[in-house]
């Protein structure tokens, strides 16, 4: 995944998901970046749920998700160095 707003420029990758309590964690331990946990209320799955039904375009790319995935492999994404991101601790 790809953050981009005015705050970070940075590459974000999901290391481990593991339930603490009533919410979900998800980590980026050591990977690309700062070590980054995200912690994920039952709300904000709710709140994301409801904002992907309303939404024709998130539909379609699930459905389509595979030829997605298999069209993608090839792509060179824009790597985001550690110079290139917005990050005052790197």
């Amino acid at each position: 995944m790809k953050v981009v707003s005015k705050l970070a420029n940075m590459n974000l990758t999901v290391g481990r998901m593991y339930r603490e309590g009533n919410r979900l964690v998800i980590t980026n331990e050591g990977g690309e970046g700062i070590p980054t946990k995200v912690y994920v209320h039952p709300r904000d799955v709710l709140g994301t749920m409801g904002a992907f039904f309303k939404s024709f375009q998130a539909i379609v790319f699930i459905l389509l998700f595979p030829y997605f995935y298999i069209k993608a492999r090839n792509d060179k994404d824009e790597i985001v160095t550690p110079k290139a991101m917005n990050n005052p601790w790197v």
